[in-house]
């Protein structure tokens, strides 16, 4: 083929990608969108939610917690709803961005308080342990007895005299 034949078909080829690439729609949004807020809300409790599953599903379904109906009751929407968001949030990926970055740290925040929380408990049980360890050696004659590892000072004496040494 010669570069006068190959002319009509580069001319078709460039017209075919130029009206391929003007039939790009922007995303309509749902009339019940859920905002952005709530979306980060809805989106928190679903990977909670989700990681409640993979963790221990047994447990999870004996309480009888449906985590599906428990979402959409708590926030008050239903499956439709969020179904459009979603997809109304991935076609517009910088909000879904921010709404993951919020996500993000939301989850953060709850770790570190568990944290928290799991180190007080710790502590809570250790002291229990301790004073029931105390409580059980109170009246035990031969495991409480006063020990002194400096030689008492009486103050009526001028010197300080070993009264009770180990």
């Amino acid at each position: 083929m010669t570069e006068n034949s190959m002319k009509p078909y580069r001319i078709f080829i460039f017209a075919l990608f130029l009206v391929s690439c003007q039939n790009v729609e922007k995303v309509k949004e749902p009339e019940n969108l859920i905002s952005e807020a709530k979306m980060t809300e809805v989106l928190t409790d679903l990977s909670l939610l989700n990681s409640a599953k993979n963790f221990n599903k047994r447990i999870l379904e004996e309480t009888g917690l449906k985590p599906d109906e428990y979402l959409y009751e708590k926030h008050g929407i239903d499956s439709l709803q969020l179904a459009q968001s979603n997809e109304y949030y991935a076609k517009n990926y910088d909000k879904l961005e921010s709404i993951y970055q919020r996500v993000k740290v939301k989850l953060e925040k709850m770790q570190v308080d568990l944290e928290k929380i799991q180190k007080e408990e710790t502590r809570i049980k250790d002291s229990i342990k301790l004073a029931d360890s105390i409580s059980r050696n109170k009246y035990d004659s031969l495991s409480v007895r006063p020990i002194f590892k400096k030689p008492f000072i009486d103050s009526l004496v001028s010197e300080s005299l070993p009264v009770w040494q180990n």
